[in-house]
């Protein structure tokens, strides 16, 4: 055999065996499950920066959770407004039973 026919042997081969993982790729992924595609989330949670903005926001959540603003809120820093705030949404979030009741029960009962 000479060189050239020694390549073009392994040039077949390669070429060969890029088909054969492209013809397997594309046979994996038709029996792949079908993906959901739910809403896309920020990249960074949206949390207003400035004290007017956060008194806001803190209000709305409370206004929410049927409460109001306690008395001398005004003299609270932003991050003691910050924290208020973000404290009042994780208490206002919905538990995972409101959001899926069968998320307790197991698959094989």
């Amino acid at each position: 055999m000479t060189r050239r026919q020694v390549w073009g042997i392994a040039a077949a081969a390669f070429v060969a065996g890029g088909a054969l993982g492209f013809a397997v790729a594309v046979v994996q992924e038709d029996e792949l499950l079908p993906v959901t595609v739910g809403v896309p989330q920020p990249a960074e949670p949206v949390v207003p920066k400035t004290w007017a903005g956060l008194a806001d926001a803190w209000a709305a959540e409370l206004n929410r959770a049927g409460k109001e603003l306690p008395a001398g809120w005004e003299v609270l820093t932003t991050d003691e407004i910050r924290g208020r705030y973000l404290h009042q949404r994780i208490v206002n979030a919905p538990a995972a039973e409101d959001i899926d009741p069968d998320m307790g029960s197991r698959v094989d009962e």
